[in-house]
């Protein structure tokens, strides 16, 4: 997994585990950091026993379902489209991500002409 690791103080697991409580396992892992240093961390998985597991599905319906889609921390398309360019910030090539993202924002440009915007 490419991404960033955080330094956090315990009191931040509390917001963390709300906004990951839909089904996400906080486990701890080993952490490869570069250069030879490792360390402990913890990361938030979700499994196919996830209540909001979509299952095996096209892009496109992964895409649908998500534009349809928000919990309490706001809208599903947020968190794809903010992903997608995360990945693309770490030079990063997930090809199923960029697949539903590019779904995703055929739909809402489509949803917008639909709406005469």
């Amino acid at each position: 997994c490419i991404g960033m690791a955080y330094l956090i103080a315990p009191a931040v697991f509390a917001q963390r585990d709300l906004r990951e409580k839909n089904g996400y396992l906080r486990c701890a892992t080993e952490l490869d950091l570069g250069n030879g240093e490792r360390d402990e961390g913890l990361v938030y998985i979700a499994t196919a026993e996830n209540a909001a597991f979509l299952g095996p599905a096209p892009e496109a319906e992964i895409a649908r379902h998500i534009a349809a889609s928000s919990g309490p921390s706001g809208p599903n398309r947020d968190y794809l489209l903010q992903l997608a360019a995360a990945l693309r910030d770490l030079d990063a090539h997930d090809p199923h991500v960029f697949e539903v993202e590019r779904h995703l924002v055929d739909l809402l440009a489509r949803e917008r002409r639909a709406d005469g915007h």
